[in-house]
Parts: structure tokens; C-alpha cells; sequence
């Protein structure tokens, strides 16, 4: 492929990551999720300090992504990376969200 087009598939990747971030954001900080034990406000300490890190990692990438032309591997392996911790983050959120879930 191209080194443009893995620029611009990079940048897709993260601008979806950045979108599911900030709906992490939202969800977690929702009346819905509040804890009320002191295990699941650890959990949610957690997710939020989490949200904040990928969040910050995920514009600086953004914005070095934005400013280069040229993708090179180390910066294709940092986007996976950020990538695969998205995806950590929302297993982590869904199992939070479970406990959350009425007895049927």
C-alpha cells in the first residue's frame, strides 16, 4: 500500500479510537454508573484515569499524524498499539457496565 494511504488509514483508526474514547468519557461519567461499593469506584477511578491517558495519547498521535507525511514502522506499530488499548478499554467498560445490569 502506499505510504499515503497508510497515513490516511492511521488517521481513520484514530479518529474512530478518539470517538470511543469520548463515549467512554461520557458513559462513565453518566448517573447510571455510579459505584456503590468501594471496588467499583476503584473500577471507575480506573477507567477514568485510563480514558484520560489514551485520550492524551490519542491527539498527540492525531496531531503527529496530521503534521507527517511519511509513515514510518515505529509510528505504524505506536497507532496499533493505541488501537489494541482502545479495545482494552472497552472490554474493560463493558465488564464494568455488567455489574450495573438488573438481576432478571
Amino acid at each position: 500500500m502506499e505510504n499515503g494511504q497508510d497515513v490516511s488509514m492511521c488517521l481513520g483508526k484514530l479518529e474512530r479510537c478518539y470517538n470511543t474514547i469520548q463515549l467512554f468519557k461520557i458513559r462513565v461519567d453518566s448517573y447510571l454508573y455510579e459505584p456503590t461499593t468501594m471496588a467499583l469506584f476503584e473500577t471507575k477511578v480506573y477507567l477514568m484515569n485510563k480514558i484520560a491517558h489514551l485520550s492524551d495519547a490519542n491527539k498527540k498521535l492525531l496531531e503527529f499524524m496530521k503534521s507527517s507525511k511519511d509513515l514510518l514502522p515505529e509510528q505504524y506499530k505506536m497507532v496499533n498499539y493505541h488501537i489494541r488499548e482502545t479495545f482494552e478499554l472497552e472490554f474493560d467498560f463493558m465488564e464494568y457496565a455488567l455489574k450495573f445490569r438488573q438481576p432478571v
